[in-house]
């Protein structure tokens, strides 16, 4: 007759499951729901307000140079012209793209910092996005949204 050996291994398994939860126990976690707190930013909306603004100045110029060169009869001095404005106008937007990329970094960072406050203040250690937390976390939304506006 052969003896079975213990199962020693889920014994084992039990003895790390109960530690990780112990080290687990005392986390605290946050969630939020990012969208609906850029949503409710004045400081987003203020900066979508001032790229609208700009893409449309830059629209403008644009139809103006078009104008211009389209009126232009001699071929070499359209093609010319054609050149220099496209040229002018790479510059133009990868300007304006810089500017709204600088005032979003800006932007994120508040938030960020807010968020990050607030959960700190509340006794969070830990805060995820809420689109990405299949279960579990106190949703701390409108506690930021409330400081966001």
């Amino acid at each position: 007759m052969v003896k079975s050996k213990p199962n020693t291994k889920s014994n084992t398994s039990s003895n790390s499951s109960s530690s990780k939860s112990e080290s687990t126990a005392s986390w605290k976690i946050a969630v939020v729901d990012i969208n609906s707190i850029v949503g409710a930013s004045q400081d987003v909306a203020t900066l979508r307000q001032n790229h609208a603004v700009r893409s449309q100045e830059l629209s403008q110029w644009l139809q103006l140079a078009q104008n211009e060169v389209n009126n232009q009869t001699d071929q070499q001095e359209k093609q010319n012209l054609f050149q220099k404005y496209n040229a002018e106008f790479a510059q133009r937007r990868n300007v304006v793209n810089q500017l709204y990329q600088q005032e979003l970094a800006v932007v994120d960072q508040n938030i960020t910092k807010t968020i990050m406050d607030e959960a700190h203040k509340l006794g969070y250690n830990m805060v995820l996005a809420k689109n990405v937390v299949v279960c579990g976390g106190d949703d701390i939304t409108e506690e930021i949204r409330k400081l966001i506006k």
